[in-house]
């Protein structure tokens, strides 16, 4: 597979991603969807230009224990986010879109508080990879066994409901619903394979075989991981 189209590329790029659209905005405002307690980057690791890392969570205990130096703001990302309209040049978020169970609300609450020009840059994981399209329709119970057994490295406890509402790898269709949001202008990045069958010998080959052919045929509605890019 080429190294551009790897999911490995899209976990390890992701942050010097979004610290370069972060860096094209002077005295930036930042916000971080759904991180609670623990933000994604410290803030020495952002750009020294931007003026405010600021940390969203629904919870205020979560928010409660952020690291001295953030900024919190306490909404619901597909609720009601009026008080923070027009606050942000950068919102993004890692692996929240997939426990939003409505995510067009989600993506429009973004679209409100960001500035004129502002951007929106996600990591998702997307439809219709078959360990996503699983964790969608089999029961939670089952799923958190699954990746207890064969994916620990991303076993959580307590493990998150996944709803995969928006998260899909196919471009063209993204794009039509975040323009029709309101969004100027959006880029759609994605990635292919991933790690959940590693404790597979005879599975994990197949699935790195066909995972190439995805890739190299730009089969995006089989791709596993996208970054989003939004502009308003």
């Amino acid at each position: 597979m080429e190294v551009e189209k790897s999911w490995e590329t899209g976990m390890l790029g992701y942050g010097d991603v979004l610290k370069g659209i972060v860096a094209s905005y002077p005295h930036a405002g930042v916000l971080e969807l759904g991180a609670g307690r623990r933000p994604s980057f410290t803030l020495e690791e952002m750009p020294s230009s931007i003026r405010s890392y600021t940390v969203n969570d629904i919870s205020a205990e979560e928010l409660a224990l952020l690291p001295e130096g953030y900024d919190a703001a306490r909404f619901d990302v597909s609720g009601d986010a009026s008080n923070f309209r027009d606050q942000y040049d950068v919102v993004f978020s890692r692996f929240l879109a997939e426990h939003v169970a409505d995510g067009e609300a989600m993506h429009r609450n973004v679209y409100q508080v960001l500035r004129e020009g502002g951007a929106a840059f996600h990591l998702i994981p997307t439809l219709y990879a078959v360990p996503f399209v699983i964790n969608k329709f089999l029961p939670e119970r089952l799923t958190s066994w699954v990746l207890a057994k064969f994916a620990p490295r991303r076993a959580i406890n307590p493990k998150f409901p996944a709803y995969y509402s928006m998260c899909y790898g196919n471009p063209d269709k993204m794009a039509r619903k975040l323009t029709e949001i309101g969004y100027k202008k959006v880029e759609i990045r994605n990635f292919y394979g991933h790690f959940y069958y590693e404790k597979i010998p005879v599975l994990r080959s197949v699935h790195r075989w066909f995972s190439d052919l995805a890739a190299r045929r730009e089969w995006t509605s089989l791709s596993s991981y996208a970054y989003i890019k939004a502009y308003k």
